[in-house]
């Protein structure tokens, strides 16, 4: 397939590859994020772990706070 001209041959052609590597990338970043501590916050490896979480979509208690006094399910 040279040229998309039907916007339907055209998803549906690129799709899964586009999903196959969405999948891949937000793994991968999960994994990386589940592996690496929590850096400090005014580092440049903190930055980067922000991208990473991102990309692994951490939200909301997903995240790693590192050490912290009480938490969701624990009195403080």
């Amino acid at each position: 397939m040279t040229t998309c001209s039907d916007l339907a041959l055209c998803i549906a052609y690129y799709a899964p590859r586009v999903f196959d590597i969405a999948f891949f990338i937000i793994a991968a970043a999960s994994a990386i994020a589940a592996l690496t501590p929590t850096p400090a916050d005014d580092s440049f490896i903190a930055r980067v772990y922000k991208i990473i979480d991102m990309l692994a979509l951490n939200v909301g208690y997903a995240k790693d706070r590192g050490k912290i006094v009480g938490g969701r399910f624990v009195p403080k």
